[in-house]
């Protein structure tokens, strides 16, 4: 009994006969009844309160609310006991389930859920036990029509799809009205919207056709009725413009035609009327020794074929190697009966050719008059021999004797012989570095351009029809055995023109 009196529920099941029995005594108890009547009182009370243990005993019970477990004792009425122990309160839309075995009993309290709706311009919040988007939107007296769209958070959902009270990531975004909404319900309420779909009408070429389409866009509507539109196809208004309720949308299809241009196959989508307005559009005019079949005046149909026959002429530039010339020379440097070989390098020469092309087929081919120019000059190949002497002794200078020049060479060498004067260097009469060359000297005859790799700075030589030469300048086309022999002014317009020729160094 001590036990029992200490739990809570016990001690109200007393307390609450006992004021039974209070309120039965007073009611039976006059004034002139003391003694006797009032031990009869307590008697009455011990009864009863025996006969209460009996009746209405114990019960645990387990109560299961928002995923958490409370264990309470009761005895009178085990639900409303139960849910007032744990301090649960019901809401409205809450749903109770009770199970009762021997003493035990369970309580599971199903809360609904709120969601929050936004359709025809309102947002609706709704407490719902549904699982998926068609129960929320049944639970709040909403129906679907054609063409409707259903979001959830934002991402496009089905009707069956579920709902989910999970925090969503914090890269999510929503329209206006449903960012509102998630600063009033918080960022675990899902947030469902409908977009309505708009009646529209879409008239393709002459059939007109009425649907509902959610679609802000015609590029959408389009998309939702699964028409392509491809090259050549005209749509009113433009595929981006925005579209409303009542609204039409023009779409001329484009006729598919197979061309055979130049020998080449091709489909084209077209608005044309005729073969003659297709060959407007591609832009093509044609010649005297040009076709095309059918006619320019021929309707255009679908799935037509058009061969357009061509013919073309265009001028191409070639490019041609130039072999490298074999030169043989002397060095009084190699030893007797050696020979050294210094591999040369082919030229480049570019020549224009008029090339004529029927249905792009080459057909003839001429080469334009004067059109050939040198892009890169050929470096001989060079085949250098010793002068021969006798064993052990010194290598002899060779020499040379002629009208402009008598006197010994250190070795004789092929060169691509080419003139140019002060006018040459790129720079102004006023200019203090006009007519002055890389190592300073002032240009006049006697003074040449060199490459250093093949004929060093200071290097003396011979030119048959010049005469000595210094080499004392370099220039950007100066490569290889190329020797720019310089002139004055005065010595006219084309003083040496350009030779290939024997020069012999003399130091």
């Amino acid at each position: 009994m001590a036990q029992a009196m200490r739990n809570p529920q016990h001690h109200r099941r007393v307390e609450a006969v006992e004021a039974f029995v209070r309120d039965h005594e007073q009611s039976i108890s006059p004034g002139y009844f003391r003694g006797r009547q009032h031990v009869a009182a307590v008697i009455v009370v011990v009864f009863l309160a025996v006969v209460a243990f009996r009746a209405f005993p114990q019960q645990e019970v387990t109560v299961l609310n928002d995923g958490r477990s409370v264990q309470v004792t009761t005895t009178l009425n085990p639900r409303a006991e139960a849910l007032d122990a744990a301090s649960i309160r019901l809401n409205p839309s809450d749903r109770v389930q009770y199970a009762r075995g021997g003493n035990q009993s369970s309580i599971a309290i199903h809360r609904a859920k709120t969601v929050n709706i936004e359709v025809d311009g309102q947002i609706l919040a709704v407490n719902t036990h549904a699982s998926t988007v068609s129960g929320a939107l049944a639970a709040a007296g909403i129906e679907l029509n054609k063409g409707d769209v259903i979001l959830v958070n934002g991402s496009a959902a089905t009707e069956r799809a579920p709902l989910s009270h999970a925090p969503r990531p914090a890269t999510f975004a929503m329209a206006a009205p449903a960012g509102e909404l998630l600063a009033v319900y918080g960022d675990t309420t899902p947030v469902i919207t409908v977009v309505r779909a708009r009646p529209v009408s879409v008239l393709i070429d002459t059939v007109r056709i009425e649907i509902h389409s959610a679609a802000e866009t015609v590029r959408g509507v389009l998309d939702d009725m699964g028409i392509i539109v491809r090259e050549g196809d005209l749509v009113s208004p433009g595929l981006d413009a925005a579209i409303g309720s009542g609204e039409t949308i023009q779409l001329a299809k484009a006729r598919s035609v197979e061309i055979t241009l130049d020998g080449a196959e091709r489909t084209m989508y077209t608005q044309a009327d005729t073969v003659g307005g297709i060959l407007r559009v591609l832009d093509i005019e044609l010649g005297p020794e040009d076709s095309v079949t059918p006619s320019p005046e021929t309707p255009v149909s679908e799935g037509m074929a058009i061969t357009i026959d061509r013919t073309i002429v265009v001028e191409e530039d070639v490019e041609e190697s130039i072999p490298p010339q074999t030169v043989y020379e002397t060095d009084p440097q190699i030893p007797s009966g050696e020979t050294r070989v210094v591999q040369g390098t082919p030229g480049v020469r570019v020549v224009t050719h008029r090339v004529t092309y029927r249905n792009g087929e080459e057909i003839a081919r001429e080469v334009v008059s004067g059109s050939a120019r040198v892009e890169r000059e050929p470096e001989p190949t060079r085949f250098i021999s010793g002068v021969q002497r006798q064993p052990g002794q010194p290598p002899v200078p060779s020499s040379v004797d002629s009208p402009d020049f008598s006197g010994e060479y250190r070795k004789k060498v092929t060169v691509l012989a080419t003139w140019y004067n002060a006018t040459h260097g790129g720079k102004e009469r006023d200019d203090p570095w006009f007519g002055i060359t890389a190592t300073g000297v002032k240009l006049d005859k006697g003074i040449c351009a060199t490459d250093p790799n093949y004929i060093p700075l200071g290097t003396w030589m011979y030119i048959p029809g010049y005469g000595t030469c210094l080499a004392a300048d370099v220039g950007g086309g100066v490569r290889g055995y190329h020797v720019d022999l310089g002139f004055p002014e005065s010595a006219g317009n084309n003083p040496w023109g350009t030779k290939t020729l024997d020069i012999y160094i003399l130091d």
